[in-house]
């Protein structure tokens, strides 16, 4: 981002920790604390579901916003995916040799036999499963498939730009969410077809972001409007998908919500529209950190699981607990690697001289 507005970053801060809320099992804890009531389990989807949208659609709109200045979209394009390929690249071989109880393994059996057992079973995968687990996500990948599907919509985008077809973005997007539904709907998983849902609501949001970059700045009005119709409609999809199609609650935490995606979009307005919301608060410094963070959260929340089996199921909403423990953590090992001149470019990105 070439510049910086208060709202945005502050609402980025508020995304990446419903991502981390998600993984440290939040909405697990918020649907047996409810007694799996159906609206109050469906808002705790939509508040980390919220997040990665949200992410796509900003990067989708300053990538855009960038063009208007640099005018050059392939130079513009490997500023951005060069130092993302490396991060890629640098936390895939870090997560490949981690298991998800490192601390334990590492106290029980050393360094070395804990970190080569499981980087032989995660290389096993990558060999295996190649394509799958960084289209899915799925183990060693994790969260990491954003990136490869981040550099994909920015890639397809910048092409539409240099073939001058951005007119057809609207019908791109449409399809898009109905090759995702569709997939979803058939099973999710085809046997000789990968799964690519993820990546189609990423190249879908980075899209919508992006036509978004050539408007006028919103009202608040239509933000909030956008806010209250989006978690409306996410609500409405969710009760007929558990009532009519018998979809239980856990699966419909994968479901790829329209109203979570205007929803998202709701939000970004309302940033763009408030330019200063959030000033006066901690966040647009806690912003610095949000690759940081989402690189390192899962390593971060590996390392503090101990703690988590400390806890016990004693207490109410144990994710949350353990989501702040995480995310704060995550910032201080963000700030150590950003010290460290060798390693800093595993949290942040290089910055770029005109």
């Amino acid at each position: 981002m070439t510049k910086r507005i208060a709202s945005i970053e502050s609402f980025r801060v508020l995304a990446i920790f419903a991502v981390i809320l998600c993984h440290t099992g939040f909405v697990a804890d918020l649907s047996q604390l409810a007694d799996e009531s159906l609206p109050i389990v469906l808002t705790g989807y939509l508040v980390w579901w919220v997040g990665v949208p949200y992410f796509f659609i900003t990067a989708g709109y300053f990538f855009r916003q960038s063009l208007f200045t640099d005018g050059n979209p392939i130079a513009r394009l490997r500023r951005y995916v060069t130092p993302f390929a490396w991060m890629l690249f640098d936390w895939m071989c870090i997560y490949t040799v981690t298991s998800p109880y490192w601390p334990v393994e590492v106290f029980r059996q050393g360094l070395w036999q804990s970190f080569y057992s499981e980087a032989f079973k995660n290389l096993h995968l990558l060999a295996t499963q190649n394509i799958s687990l960084f289209l899915a996500g799925g183990r060693p990948i994790w969260h990491l498939w954003f990136l490869p599907a981040f550099m994909f919509g920015l890639a397809t985008l910048t092409l539409m730009t240099i073939c001058r077809m951005e007119k057809y973005l609207a019908p791109l997007i449409i399809s898009l969410y109905v090759l995702a539904l569709t997939e979803e709907i058939a099973g999710g998983r085809f046997n000789s077809f990968p799964h690519v849902g993820t990546w189609s609501i990423a190249l879908l949001l980075t899209a919508i972001g992006w036509l978004f970059a050539e408007r006028e700045q919103p009202s608040a009005t239509v933000a909030w409007s956008l806010i209250i119709a989006g978690y409306a409609a996410a609500l409405m999809e969710g009760t007929v998908m558990n009532a009519i199609f018998h979809m239980v609650l856990q699966t419909l935490r994968w479901h790829f919500f329209l109203g979570g995606i205007i929803l998202a979009l709701g939000i970004f307005q309302l940033a763009l529209a408030k330019p200063k919301l959030g000033q006066s608060t901690p966040f647009p410094f806690l912003a610095q950190f949000t690759l940081g963070v989402y690189l390192s959260h899962i390593f971060v929340l590996y390392a503090v699981r101990p703690i988590n089996l400390i806890l016990g199921d004693g207490i109410p909403l144990r994710g949350a607990l353990i989501g702040i423990i995480v995310y704060i953590f995550s910032i201080l090992f963000t700030v150590v690697l950003m010290r460290i001149p060798i390693l800093k470019y595993f949290v942040v990105r290089p910055e770029w001289k005109a």
